[in-house]
């Protein structure tokens, strides 16, 4: 479909048979309407049989004449909602379908002109029901069902048939509750109002300057937000609508994800912090997520003590809230369980001061389908960073501690410069053993930029060789076009130095275009003074021409695109949010 952007939406122009898939989702459920007035996926956190794939389709007819395929369409993209608009039997016809904050359900509003007569056709292929009913409201097996006007489910059909003049409303609830989802549909106009409210409220800055810029910013925040989850007393970021089920959050992702969000919604982030202090084992090992139940998801990770301590610091640093460091979880305060995982992490430090990655397969960082051992500059540059943060949050409390994380901190700072900066080459190897050197240039050693770890000599020279290298207009070598920014080139070396989806030559870890990494890259060419605008745009425009309208994780020509609505992939947000301002990470 042709795309444009107005007014911060994507806005899609085309025949009405093409679809438009578009990801929402809410503190309960994540959905992917498909740009026909129907739904192709239903999800549900922490819920067993949280996806269920084609959902039901909408069918219309206004004066008994049915919608035509072939019609002219648009399509408005925004938030939690979508509005489409054509024509039938010669007379407008809009499809506004929205999720709320919090609701279990897909609320539908189908409108024409006055006077005009509308028939609707819900054909809910996943639907269980009883024999054939008759109602405004409909209770089925494994879903709930209210119209503004009373129809007829034909079981035989698995469809819902109802008419009625100019308008008619719906809301759509899977495996919901009878009541809440009664008193949510007898509510549908606040209802509809707090959601246009909601994107209402968002200030867009004034860094994002084009109409596809403001676009790009509102899809970007409204990624971050989208993805907090609320399933009883857990609250907090899930990684995108796939991670729901068993419903976690992880360390890194959830770092990324509250960036855009420190300023408009930090209690979320000050939630995160605390349950993510709940899944620390009393050893301080920290898993990659943590679960509903507070249990572990996959092992101990080389990253997620450091972004422990990293989100601590931010979010004390930019809020000024210091009563956090004393909130106790388990018996424990959260900055005493932010020091255990730090400490614990800090046993795997070698005689140089760096963390050492034991094993030929450790693939215990953000790359996970790499196995990267021995010293990896984006791991060190995590663990500096924790490092610094933790003596500049115990300064004043227990001044002997923080001398000792800011001795450890310079010390580590040293030898990352001594170690893992190739002089030759310009730029810090991706990692390191005593018998081999994965010398490739990798987007995630950018954090020794944004973190201070290298000079402006060293930062300028790096700069200067991701632009050459990594980002694709300038890389003639690759061949796959121009894409934006590649997370690694060349691609790994070695038969074993890979497995799944980055065995492939510029598939997920090895060659593929990662948003959230590539805005980090692009929050570091605008501290330096370079053209940030183009790593900015480059998710955001090649996704949309290929007809994903949600932020994906990642993508390239040679891989199928990863998981849309991708929470750190919000990041972008972060970006356009700091422009002007002084460095976040100072």
């Amino acid at each position: 479909m042709k795309h444009a952007y107005k007014d911060g939406k994507i806005v899609l122009a085309g025949q009405f048979y093409e679809k438009a898939p578009y990801e929402m989702a809410n503190e309960r459920i994540g959905v992917t309407v498909d740009g026909l007035g129907g739904l192709s996926a239903y999800r549900i956190a922490d819920h067993a049989n949280n996806y269920i794939e084609s959902f039901f389709a909408l069918s219309v007819a206004v004066d008994g004449v049915p919608l035509d395929p072939y019609e002219q369409k648009t399509v408005e993209l925004v938030g939690r909602t979508v509005t489409l608009r054509t024509f039938c039997g010669g007379k407008t016809l809009t499809v506004k379908q929205f999720l709320t904050k919090d609701d279990n359900g897909v609320f539908f509003e189908i409108e024409t002109e006055k006077d005009a007569a509308l028939t609707v056709t819900l054909n809910c292929r996943s639907a269980k029901s009883q024999d054939q009913m008759g109602a405004d409201f409909i209770r089925g097996e494994n879903f709930l069902l209210s119209a503004s006007a009373k129809g007829d489910w034909l079981r035989a059909n698995d469809a819902f048939y109802t008419g009625a003049n100019k308008r008619i409303r719906f809301l759509f609830t899977f495996d919901g509750e009878a009541d809440a989802h009664r008193a949510a549909f007898r509510d549908f106009d606040r209802r509809a109002r707090e959601t246009q409210g909601e994107i209402d409220s968002v200030q867009i800055p004034a860094s994002a300057r084009s109409e596809e810029e403001k676009a790009l910013y509102l899809a970007a925040y409204f990624t971050s937000l989208e993805n907090h989850k609320t399933v009883g007393d857990f609250r907090a970021f899930a990684a995108g609508c796939a991670y729901i089920y068993p419903l976690r959050t992880y360390f890194r992702d959830s770092y990324f994800t509250m960036l855009p969000l420190y300023s408009s919604r930090a209690e979320l982030v000050r939630d995160e912090i605390l349950t993510l202090a709940k899944g620390v084992a009393p050893d301080g090992t920290c898993p990659s997520a943590v679960k509903s139940d507070y249990t572990a998801f996959w092992g101990d990770h080389f990253d997620s003590p450091s972004f422990l301590m990293l989100e601590l610091f931010d979010y004390v640093t930019h809020t000024g809230d210091t009563a956090i460091l004393d909130a106790e979880v388990n018996g424990k305060t959260v900055l005493e369980i932010a020091d255990a995982a730090l400490r614990k992490l800090s046993e795997r430090a070698d005689k140089t001061g760096l963390l050492y990655k034991e094993g030929d397969y450790n693939k215990r960082d953000w790359a996970d389908e790499v196995n990267r051992n021995g010293y990896v500059t984006y791991v060190e540059a995590l663990y500096a960073r924790a490092l610094s943060s933790a003596a500049r949050l115990f300064a004043g409390r227990d001044d002997k501690r923080a001398r000792e994380y800011q001795g450890t901190f310079e010390r580590v700072k040293a030898a990352i410069n001594d170690i893992l900066f190739d002089e030759e080459k310009g730029y810090y190897v991706n990692y390191k053993t005593a018998d081999f050197t994965e010398d490739n240039l990798s987007v995630d050693t950018v954090f020794t930029l944004l973190f201070g770890i290298a000079d402006e000599e060293k930062a300028n020279r790096v700069l200067d060789n991701m632009e050459r290298i990594l980002e694709t207009k300038n890389n003639r070598e690759q061949k796959g076009g121009d894409f934006g920014v590649m997370c690694v080139y060349p691609l790994y070396k070695g038969k074993t130095a890979t497995c799944n989806k980055s065995m492939r030559p510029y598939d997920y870890h090895n060659g593929s275009n990662w948003c959230y990494l590539t805005a980090m890259y692009a929050y570091a060419k605008y501290l330096y003074g370079r053209d940030f605008r183009y790593p900015l745009l480059s998710c955001f425009d090649y996704n949309v021409a290929q007809g994903h309208y949600t932020l994906v994780e990642y993508f390239s020509p040679a891989a199928e695109t990863g998981g849309a609505l991708q929470g750190w992939s919000g990041d972008i947000a972060f970006v356009y949010e700091q422009i002007g301002k002084k460095n976040f990470f100072e």
